[in-house]
């Protein structure tokens, strides 16, 4: 393939990290107890060290729009290593939602599972897979107010051999068996749930390898590794999330929306320095 090509491909790489759609904020729900939230490090059952930083973020930013007040996300790894020694996702077993929540401040605390986080280049089939899972949690009552799991997958097969080799890879397990230690995972549905999101093919095995590489080496220089299949991940994970009450069900003045405050991580810049525009 020519330079021009992976020149283009760069620039369809960045540019689609760039433009971030939108989030519409949801109506509040008066009637739910839970208003300040703490998204908690993740547990990662996959390889990838960059994963869980990449899909908690993109879970965070949604919550701006959901009526929630989220705890800044550098705060709450501050104060999880500070006062309980916590830094990992894993660690978070040896302690209790209501620990946690009196520990943080919050009303309520949101577990994320990261399971796959995968781009397999082999040449006949070319696999991406994200798939997580999130709970959110009373802090005060330990009830679970939502909870979700899902994957999503793009494929990309070299020739008419490679799709058969990728449709049958994709017929085998979706590796649940390897998840069934995972301590409070087994009550959250849809860990079996997958999305297609793009396939493809070429005319040879060569050029598919050859796509694939390229696109994993742009992105992962960009910083949008998998960015696609996370933000659609996320999406259609959090569907159903629940709206947060808002403001005026503590007892507090409305607020519109171009007036409430935007939570950042890391914290503002200091004082004397201009605020950069609301984050949305």
């Amino acid at each position: 393939m020519s330079k021009r090509f992976f020149v283009l491909l760069a620039i369809l790489l960045f540019l689609a990290a760039a433009c971030v759609a939108p989030q519409r904020r949801v109506r509040p729900d008066p009637s739910n107890p839970v208003y300040t939230v703490a998204l908690l490090p993740m547990y990662n059952a996959t390889n990838d060290v960059d994963g869980p930083r990449a899909v908690r973020e993109a879970f965070f930013k949604r919550l701006d729009n959901m009526n929630y007040l989220p705890k800044a996300l550098s705060e709450v790894d501050q104060t999880l290593m500070d006062r309980m020694g916590i830094t990992l996702g894993s660690q978070l077993e040896m302690t209790s939602p209501r620990e946690l929540g009196e520990t943080l401040g919050v009303d309520g605390v949101i577990y994320g599972y990261l399971l796959n986080f995968d781009d397999v280049t082999t040449g006949l089939y070319n696999m991406k897979k994200v798939r997580a899972a999130f709970k959110l949690v009373d802090a005060r009552t330990g009830r679970v107010v939502w909870a979700r799991a899902l994957g999503v997958k793009s494929g990309l097969a070299g020739g008419d051999v490679g799709v058969g080799v990728t449709l049958l890879k994709e017929l085998k397990g979706d590796g649940l068996e390897d998840l069934k230690n995972i301590k409070g995972l087994s009550d959250i549905p849809g860990l079996a749930d997958w999305h297609l999101l793009r396939a493809g093919k070429t005319e040879k095995v060569e050029d598919a390898a050859m796509l694939a590489i390229g696109e994993k080496l742009f992105s992962k220089a960009l910083g949008v590794h998998l960015k696609f299949e996370t933000d659609e991940m996320i999406d259609k994970l959090m569907a159903g999330f629940p709206a947060g009450p808002g403001t005026a069900s503590r007892g507090e003045p409305a607020v519109a929306d171009e007036a409430r405050p935007r939570y950042r991580d890391p914290a503002p810049p200091p004082p004397g320095r201009p605020l950069p525009p609301p984050w949305r």
